[in-house]
Formats: C-alpha cells, sequence, structure tokens
C-alpha cells in the first residue's frame, strides 16, 4: 500500500513538472497603453501598462525597431507582436490604426497543416519565425525567396508586399 502511494505521489510530480515545462510563457499579441516613450531614431524604448498586475499601476518596459517609434505618444494604445519567443516586438497597430511596417526575410520552409498553409521566414532582424499565408500566395512564394510583408492581428495571414 505505501509503494502504491509513493509512487503515486512521484507520478502526480512528474506531470506538474511536465506541465510547467510545456507551458509557453510568451504571449503572442498584447495591448497595451503608453506611459512614457523614449526615441533614438527608429528604435524605441516604450513603458507601458501592465494590466496582469493592476497594484500601484505596475509598468513594464519594451524595446522596438520600428519605422513606427517616431508616431509613438504617452496616451496611445499601443498592439504589438512577439516574434521569435519574445526577442523582437512588431508594432501591429497605434491606436487601432495598423502600422504595416515592412518585415523582411528569406523563406526556408513552406508547411500546409489540416489546409492552413505556413512559411518559415529567417530574417536579420527578427530571426527564425513561422507565419500564417493564404494558400494563394504560397503557392507563389518558394524556398530561398526573398519576401516583404507586414503582420496583422495574431492568426491572420501575413501580408506579402513583395517576393523576389
Amino acid at each position: 500500500m505505501r509503494k502504491v502511494l509513493i509512487i503515486g505521489v512521484l507520478l502526480m510530480i512528474t506531470i506538474f513538472i511536465f506541465f510547467i515545462f510545456i507551458k509557453d510563457s510568451t504571449p503572442v499579441q498584447t495591448s497595451r497603453h503608453i506611459i512614457s516613450v523614449d526615441l533614438k531614431g527608429n528604435s524605441c524604448k516604450v513603458t507601458v501598462n501592465d494590466p496582469p498586475k493592476p497594484i500601484n499601476r505596475s509598468t513594464q518596459t519594451e524595446r522596438f525597431e520600428s519605422p513606427s517609434c517616431n508616431k509613438l505618444k504617452e496616451g496611445d494604445s499601443i498592439t504589438y507582436r512577439y516574434l521569435n519567443e519574445g526577442k523582437y516586438l512588431y508594432i501591429v497597430s497605434i491606436n487601432k490604426e495598423p502600422t504595416k511596417d515592412p518585415l523582411s526575410g528569406v523563406v526556408t520552409k513552406k508547411l500546409e497543416n489540416e489546409g492552413t498553409f505556413y512559411i518559415k521566414v529567417k530574417s536579420n532582424s527578427f530571426g527564425d519565425e513561422t507565419f500564417p499565408i493564404d494558400k494563394k500566395v504560397w503557392n507563389k512564394v518558394n524556398i530561398k525567396s526573398n519576401v516583404i510583408f507586414y503582420l496583422d492581428n495574431w492568426d491572420t495571414p501575413i501580408n506579402i508586399t513583395k517576393i523576389q
């Protein structure tokens, strides 16, 4: 009886640890209000509110490399996406207006999963990332194609503006 109890406890601990390690702690997209902006060309350090921590008006600082940095000001609502596991932040919209900031990279892989199409893009700015793409555009893109695109809200296909 004692062995069964010990095995049960060890199994529960193992399952608990497993779920901790598989949990992806990097959000995909978030919206915040800007508290302050520190501009340096196309680079900016932005302090935003942190709604999950409402105690004493908690804030967090984010860094962006974006042409839209010069449009940011205190009080704006900003939506941004985390790329490459949070190593690169992309400004999707400012006050619900899409920024359409261009990103570029090389297509390294084309994927299809249950009727949904994806491309994996490698970029000097954001690293490796997989994006959903429309089937018509997926058919036009080749591996090693250079693409220029912008992002909308999460889980919508990327908008490719140029294929080379």
